[in-house]
């Protein structure tokens, strides 16, 4: 997996980096729950559920800074 591009530069290479981090995520999360590891597949799941809402938040990106106040430095 390529490193993760900032959003503010490359919005649509962030929403597919995204995208295939929760898939590996959510392989790697089934693998720990063949194997009976419980906590890490949670770890991994939510882990894959973060990285999906990060790509689905891509598309509502203007009306969050909307209203959002955002402080840059």
């Amino acid at each position: 997996m390529q490193e993760l591009p900032k959003p503010w530069f490359d919005i649509i290479g962030y929403k597919r980096t995204r995208i295939e981090e929760a898939s590996f995520e959510s392989k790697i999360a089934e693998e720990f729950l063949k194997e009976v590891l419980l906590r890490n597949a949670a770890g991994k799941a939510f882990q894959a559920w973060k990285a999906l809402l990060g790509a689905m938040l891509v598309d509502k990106r203007e009306v969050l800074l909307k209203n959002i106040r955002v402080k840059r430095n």
